[in-house]
């Protein structure tokens, strides 16, 4: 009986992590290239395949001959190998991580492949391509964790999150965090998709007030939530451009 507790929990444990990588971000491995700016993308581009070991299908890239002014390093383009035809990726297909600057988001991992997700379509990356051209991924929860410093706070998605004493759902809740007048700082503490966080209550938004920040802060929190949903997705979100 112990051993088949142990062989359980050992699998639980494996699909728990599973899932927070499915979901992430392609960043730059070093982000103060110019070259880099203001669509993540490496000089030549990325190498897409139509699946995971199936054929090269193209190339996203900002090195197309359309792509020209000063708003090209916003610009992004598919460039299909058959017919030569190339489509821009618009910036609603990114996330935006800081000000004026998008990164590609992944939604699955496979046989060392990652799904990008465009429209109807799906364009998978090669892993070892992204490393040699100096990308990385970078699963959600390691994202928000850290920059927890960089980005104006977290805020919990609609219609809130549960704030709880230990990481499971059974435990009692401490708090159910909504709106943006509740800041949550997550901790570098994982419990699978759980993350330890520190919660401040503040009168309002500290960019909605000439408060000082002790007037403005209410109440201070400590507690576990869940900042990853199943699927590796954030629960909460972020100002990427600040106040």
């Amino acid at each position: 009986m112990n051993k088949l507790f142990v062989l359980f929990l050992l699998m639980s444990l494996n699909m728990t992590y599973g899932q927070v990588l499915q979901s992430g971000l392609i960043l730059p491995e070093e982000n103060d290239d110019n070259e880099i700016c203001c669509i993540y993308s490496p000089k030549n581009g990325f190498t897409v395949y139509s699946e995971p070991n199936g054929e090269s299908i193209g190339l996203l890239t900002k090195n197309v001959y359309q792509n020209i002014g000063d708003q090209s390093p916003y610009r992004i383009y598919f460039v299909d190998q058959k017919d030569n035809t190339e489509t821009q990726i618009e910036l609603q297909y990114f996330r935006e991580i800081g000000y004026e600057l998008w990164a590609l988001t992944y939604t699955e991992r496979q046989d060392e492949f990652v799904k990008i997700k465009y429209k109807n379509k799906n364009f998978w990356l090669k892993e070892s391509e992204l490393h040699e051209v100096g990308f990385q991924l970078v699963e959600w929860q390691s994202f928000i964790t850290d920059n927890v410093n960089n980005l104006l706070g977290f805020y919990a998605n609609e219609p809130g999150l549960n704030l709880r004493e230990k990481p499971n759902t059974n435990a009692r809740i401490i708090k159910t965090l909504k709106g943006d007048n509740v800041q949550i700082l997550p901790t570098k503490e994982h419990n699978g998709l759980w993350t330890k966080v520190k919660v401040i209550i503040t009168k309002k938004h500290p960019c909605k007030t000439d408060l000082t920040e002790e007037e403005n802060r209410m109440e201070e929190l400590e507690g576990w939530v869940k900042i990853i949903d199943d699927s590796g997705l954030p629960n909460i979100w972020y100002y990427s451009r600040g106040c």
